[in-house]
């Protein structure tokens, strides 16, 4: 028997009929947290079992399981699913996202509980729903849409679905790259970032600087502050004064991104003394960079520390300012790329709509693959719900992502096999 691939309105019309399963999978998913040490979990390996049965349900028979060690959780190891279907060459289209979630803070501030996968008006709510739950589901059903034809690509698809990458990657996608398990020549998609349109596709990210800002002055009775050095005093006017000297630094705007400019914000405060009339002798407070790609990342750090310096001068505190996590944005995808090209076109003929191209501050998997010269394309549909109190996900975009991804691969793995290709446009 000759097996066909269906025209494009058939396979539109196949996911459409995963709809149901599609839910009730990514309600149960939610329902096994995957929250790595950083956000007060275990990992992800109860999850990573989950994924891996239904990735082998969806039709994979290629699935392996890579373990990064980590002391930190009881397991000992941070696992991240690969699933594959080989095509006739070694060249892969791959489709990356990732398992592990952030805490849900103050589960009483939820409206629906946050690992139960409440479906209302049609939202699933839920903790990871939108980052990344959603792109882990519509993937997996894509794949499944060819799979379930029977036939050969001609070049290879496949899912990851990595650990970790909520604090750093480490122990996810960093390590899967460094076990060369992707081609240089392979295409690369994350979906972890977009508009709730579906008009943007990601191709470059702004490099990262956390900074670690410490003031060391002299505690005393509030009663008598000239006989002490108030540290939060001094901290508190130097998180305003540096914000404005590296914003004057670093003033270029880059119309790819959004926002245009370089962003310096202080975010997190450590506490410091128990009572109120004890005037406190440190302050640790944390900056959040993100500076655009044009920029070198150690003649910011250096900025930082010489206002800090004027600062100790001025005040007679000692102050020191220390890079704790420092990321650096790979070069821009092409965005006249074969896997640019693919997706536009897969958007177009699924949602009607003509993405652009843009730069983001947050990171993804793909700042990964671009620093090893592998060009990767981010695109979702979602409401930016991540990190927040009641996430959730439309079921609606649940579905037309995966229709645009079963497209897409089709276009990509099986070139001149579908009855009606994508017209150039």
């Amino acid at each position: 028997m000759v097996l066909t691939l269906p025209t494009i309105e058939q396979l539109l019309a196949s996911v459409e009929k995963y709809r149901p399963d599609m839910i009730e999978e990514m309600k149960a998913m939610l329902r096994v947290p995957a929250m790595g040490p950083e956000n007060g979990g275990q990992g992800e390996l109860e999850r990573s079992r989950f994924i891996e049965d239904l990735l082998r349900r969806c039709g994979f028979q290629d699935i392996r399981v890579f373990n990064a060690p980590d002391s930190r959780v009881a397991s000992g190891v941070r696992p991240s699913v690969l699933a594959r279907r080989r095509g006739k060459g070694g060249r892969m289209v791959w489709m990356v996202s990732h398992m592990d979630t952030v805490s849900p803070g103050d589960i009483k501030a939820w409206t629906y509980p946050p690992f139960d996968g409440t479906v209302v008006d049609g939202k699933l709510y839920g903790r990871g729903s939108e980052d990344n739950g959603q792109a882990i589901i519509s993937s997996i059903f894509a794949c499944r849409s060819l799979l379930d034809t029977g036939l050969e690509p001609e070049v290879g698809f496949g899912v990851a679905v990595v650990a970790d990458e909520e604090a750093g990657s480490d122990h996810g996608i960093k390590h899967l790259i460094k076990e060369g398990l992707f081609g240089t020549d392979d295409i690369i998609y994350v979906p972890d970032a977009g508009a709730a349109d579906g008009s943007v596709i990601e191709i470059a990210e702004k490099s990262i600087i956390w900074l670690r800002v410490v003031v060391k002055g002299r505690q005393v009775h509030a009663s008598t502050p000239e006989k002490g050095i108030n540290a939060l005093l001094v901290g508190s006017e130097l998180l305003v004064f540096l914000s404005e000297q590296l914003r004057g630094r670093f003033p270029s705007r880059n119309p790819l991104f959004d926002p245009e400019r370089s962003t310096f914000e202080p975010t997190k405060r450590l506490a410091n003394v128990e009572n109120v009339n004890t005037i406190p002798g440190e302050d640790v407070t944390f900056f959040d960079i993100r500076l655009l790609p044009e920029y070198d990342i150690q003649e910011c750090v250096e900025a930082a520390q010489e206002v800090a310096r004027i600062f100790e001068q001025r005040t007679g505190a000692t102050i020191t300012v220390e890079a704790v996590r420092v990321d650096p944005a790979g070069k821009a995808s092409r965005e006249d790329g074969e896997g640019a090209k693919a997706l536009s076109k897969a958007v177009r003929r699924v949602l009607g709509k003509t993405p652009t191209m843009t730069g983001i501050g947050g990171q993804t998997c793909a700042n990964w693959f671009r620093l090893e010269g592998i060009d990767a394309y981010v695109w979702e549909t979602l409401d930016e719900m991540a990190h927040q109190v009641d996430e959730y996900i439309r079921l609606d975009n649940l579905v037309n992502d995966a229709k645009v991804f079963s497209v897409l691969l089709s276009q990509l793995c099986f070139p001149g096999v579908i009855k009606d290709p994508l017209p150039d446009y």
